[in-house]
């Protein structure tokens, strides 16, 4: 005849030693690692773009994107400047680079400027 195995004591949980204070910080840090979870999650499906200025017939756009590594943890990358325009009918892209060229961002800035007078005068 076997004997059963005598069960061992459940240790206390660590979180009956915190503080109503300290569990209130934790549930603010799972909220918002659920809300940036969320965030990438969504990301992952398309670019962001965080801004556009169409300077001619070029458009630029701030975005980030993804690398298209299997493995990659830290997507989605950037953001970065990429260019847009039409050529024979189809739409082509050039990756530009952190920086906007000059004259593009002083437009850029410009308008940004003139966005902001307007919602603070109305």
């Amino acid at each position: 005849m076997v004997k059963p195995m005598p069960r061992k004591a459940k240790a206390p949980s660590p979180l009956t030693n915190l503080s109503e204070k300290e569990i209130a910080q934790l549930r603010e840090i799972d909220e918002r690692l659920s809300r940036v979870a969320q965030e990438r999650r969504a990301s992952l499906t398309r670019p962001s773009v965080h801004a556009e200025q169409t300077f001619g017939s070029i458009t630029f756009r701030y975005e980030t994107v993804r690398c298209g590594k299997k493995n990659c943890t830290r997507c989605p990358h950037g953001p970065y400047w990429y260019a847009y325009w039409k050529e024979n009918g189809r739409t082509r892209s050039r990756y530009v680079g952190r920086i906007l060229p000059t004259k593009a961002r002083e437009v850029y800035e410009e308008k940004q400027r003139a966005k902001l007078d307007r919602v603070k005068t109305a």
